[in-house]
């Protein structure tokens, strides 16, 4: 890379990193099991409704063990905020039964044991190493995968893994956590899906898409 792109992902990052402590979202970090529950939960659901859901299962059940204990029902009832609820609440039980009688109740540290749960996928996965256990890589949703692209750091046809294994080249391995929150948040703020704020955002300069959209 040449010394301007060099200055480019730097003042990304720089914002990135800025917008990951801006708000910490949904996902409750404190623990492997509860990093992949809320994952769980926040599938095709708002964030403010996983966030409630979350906070009302937590405090009643916190742990495989103790989500092994509830009944369908009772589960049911603590996360009717999300989307699904139902088929959710049957995942969740699936999970939590296999973690415990797999994994000795410990949530796996391998991707590809983690992609074998019920519900989880490449992102749900990568979102548990990272957020959960520490492990680095960078976990790409919605948000990473279409600002990625606005701003030109990745290909418009690359799917997922791509945009993982490009941005992981792009960016210090050091800093791989702030990349999908900070992409998240920004993505909510200012980069939104439909009608984008260009005109406040920091990274307008350097970013394909606005240029194009100014042609």
């Amino acid at each position: 890379m040449d010394m301007k792109e060099k200055e480019d992902y730097k003042k990304i990052l720089k914002v990135l990193k800025k917008f990951y402590y801006s708000r910490k979202g949904a996902v409750h970090f404190s623990s492997p099991f509860k990093v992949l529950i809320s994952c769980i939960l926040s599938q095709r659901t708002k964030e403010e409704n996983t966030e409630k859901a979350s906070e009302k299962l937590f405090s009643k059940a916190d742990t495989p063990e103790k989500i092994a204990k509830l009944s369908l029902k009772e589960l049911e009832e603590l996360i009717k905020q999300v989307g699904f609820y139902r088929q959710k609440a049957k995942r969740i039980k699936q999970v939590s039964k296999i973690i415990l009688e797999k994994y000795n109740g410990k949530v796996p540290k391998k991707r590809e044991e983690l992609m074998k749960l019920p519900g989880v996928g490449l992102k749900t996965s990568a979102v548990v190493l990272s957020y959960g256990h520490g492990i680095p890589i960078i976990a790409v949703d919605t948000h990473v995968n279409r600002i990625s692209k606005r701003l030109g750091l990745v290909r418009e046809c690359a799917d997922v893994e791509e945009v993982r294994k490009t941005l992981e080249k792009i960016f210090p391995k050091k800093d791989w956590k702030f990349v999908n929150l900070g992409f998240v948040n920004f993505g909510r703020e200012i980069c939104k899906p439909v009608k984008p704020k260009c005109d406040i955002c920091e990274l307008k300069d350097i970013c394909k898409f606005f240029r194009n959209k100014k042609l």
